[in-house]
């Protein structure tokens, strides 16, 4: 009998202790000039990056590829099946069609909204087994880093609203069809954050919102290329 491996999890490792880490996310101001800068700062040593689904196709250097809907799985498999870094995701789908690419990770929290461990957010120490969920996947990554030992993240591409009537810097015809829920950025997105900034002080890590325009105010506003040439190779 061939065992199915879809309910494997992967400890995080702490492949990022003490570093900076930029999660980027597909919010529509991300942009290639943006995902440029993080790439000439990743490559003198300055940072770490995670790319959240289809923000990939900007930023195809990151060291991490982070993704929790099977149905983007489904959509972007051979992206996945290919992908020269890590692959992180909560996904059963993808860690049964790919057990030895994909690492499935366990995530603390309730799925639903608000994610809360206790009804407080909390970051479990580098080395748990487990991750703090969020209420996406751009969320989630923040969670993901922290997992890895970051000792601070930067967020890019995190808008968390509606800019020129896109959600997105993409359009994924195959992942969303039907009618949307725009009121989810609003109702549950946004607010999924909320006590995120607290947490991850009192875990010792730092999180700066570098989008601008960001709806998400629960954490510092700061300067992308300020932030990036602070950090020492």
């Amino acid at each position: 009998m061939v065992k199915d491996r879809a309910h494997e999890y992967w400890v995080p490792e702490p492949l990022f202790a003490g570093e900076t880490v930029v999660c980027v996310a597909s919010g529509p101001s991300l942009d290639a000039e943006t995902c440029a800068r993080i790439r000439t700062a990743a490559s003198a040593g300055r940072c770490r990056s995670i790319a959240v689904n289809s923000s990939w196709r900007l930023a195809p250097f990151a060291d991490v590829l982070y993704f929790t809907d099977s149905g983007w799985y489904l959509a972007n498999r051979e992206t996945v099946k290919t992908w020269p870094g890590l692959v992180v995701s909560m996904s059963p789908t993808a860690k049964r069609e790919l057990p030895d690419v994909v690492r499935r990770v366990k995530a603390i929290g309730d799925p639903s909204f608000p994610p809360r461990h206790g009804g407080v957010a909390r970051f479990p120490a580098p080395g748990s087994p487990e991750i703090q969920q969020g209420r996406n996947s751009g969320n989630t990554a923040v969670g993901l880093a922290i997992a890895m030992g970051a000792a601070r993240v930067v967020l890019v591409g995190y808008d968390c609203r509606i800019v020129g009537g896109k959600e997105h810097f993409h359009v994924d015809e195959a992942i969303y069809q039907g009618k949307r829920d725009l009121g989810l950025y609003d109702n549950e997105f946004r607010h999924a954050f909320r006590g995120w900034h607290e947490a991850a002080c009192n875990s010792g890590v730092e999180i700066l919102n570098c989008t601008p325009g960001s709806a998400i105010d629960a954490f510092p506003f700061a300067d992308l290329d300020e932030e990036l040439a602070c950090t020492a190779p």
